[in-house]
């Protein structure tokens, strides 16, 4: 059986749908799995070993067409659209697979076999469930986890022995915490632990991390431009704990199985009930330094 899996975008959405692959692989005899994305998500599959082949999409419509040309000629048993956009949902209802595949709802027109989203309480665990019209029906699937393997080595920054790293940025303003309450962390942490903190950040985010470093008593390390993904996770693999918020960096470090502490207003399904992850938060306001603080002394020793 031929299968392709759609994630488009966003970039953790992208890491979260990639165990999908995994779980085709191990119950699908003789299963060839594909995934499209966009090319940007292409770096976070690469290396993959359970994704036969990884296609881009481009942005525009002549993108598109090419795309849906090369998908009809795959000629596919399935489609798994994740996530549902305009894009994804065309290129499923064209693509001439038998089973074209999608959670129910809003407007199911381009699909033959809709499945009832289910609260697994992580996302990753829901999507899963994406499977069952091929027949698999995981009692496992909690033992499914994303996980990243385009690893970089790091050329530009020069890391200290042992280190922590916090990525104090997100994509969306109300998912961001006070710069100044990072500072203030940070200064907390390193008062405690002696160790520095390494501070990475995307394009258009330097500011922030910025006046966080100018504002703390700690040490603190950041590169002079956003690292690629791949090295970024080498850091974050590599370091003794990681500080984030609901973003992608977070869902990145949970892949790579680094002690991970998220701060959000309130709990999410975005992130795994599991040992090596903590979430800090608030009922629909963020938490305090202090509570953070009381976190990762506990967690991360």
């Amino acid at each position: 059986m031929k299968v392709l899996v759609i994630q488009i975008r966003q970039l953790g959405d992208v890491l979260l749908s990639s165990p999908l692959a995994k779980a085709l692989k191990e119950n699908l005899r003789n299963c060839e799995v594909h995934f499209l994305t966009s090319p940007i998500g292409s770096e976070i599959l690469k290396g993959n070993p359970y994704i036969d082949r990884i296609i881009t999409l481009k942005e525009g419509s002549l993108g598109e067409l090419r795309t849906l040309s090369l998908i009809r000629k795959e000629k596919y048993d399935a489609v798994i659209d994740v996530q549902r956009t305009g894009r994804s949902q065309r290129l499923t209802f064209l693509s001439g697979a038998p089973l074209k595949i999608a959670f129910k709802k809003g407007r199911n027109f381009f699909y033959n076999r809709l499945v009832e989203w289910e609260n697994r309480g992580y996302t990753t665990w829901e999507r899963l469930k994406l499977l069952e019209p091929l027949g698999i029906k995981l009692k496992n699937y909690r033992n499914y986890l994303p996980e990243f393997f385009n690893y970089q080595e790091v050329k530009e920054l020069k890391l200290p022995e042992k280190y922590f790293v916090v990525v104090p940025t997100a994509r969306k303003r109300e998912k961001m915490w006070p710069a100044e309450k990072f500072s203030r962390l940070i200064t907390e942490i390193y008062r405690e632990l002696k160790v520095p903190a390494v501070l990475l950040y995307g394009p258009g985010e330097k500011e922030t991390v910025k006046e966080i470093a100018e504002n703390t008593e700690a040490q603190v390390i950041y590169p002079e431009e956003p690292l690629p993904i791949g090295e970024s996770a080498t850091v974050i693999k590599n370091g003794l704990f990681f500080i984030g918020l609901n973003s992608f960096a977070s869902h990145l470090s949970v892949s790579s199985r680094t002690k991970t502490i998220v701060i959000d207003r309130k709990k999410s399904g975005w992130f795994p009930p599991i040992e090596t992850v903590r979430e800090v938060h608030g009922n629909g306001s963020f938490p305090e330094v202090s509570e953070v603080l009381k976190t990762v002394l506990s967690f991360a020793q």
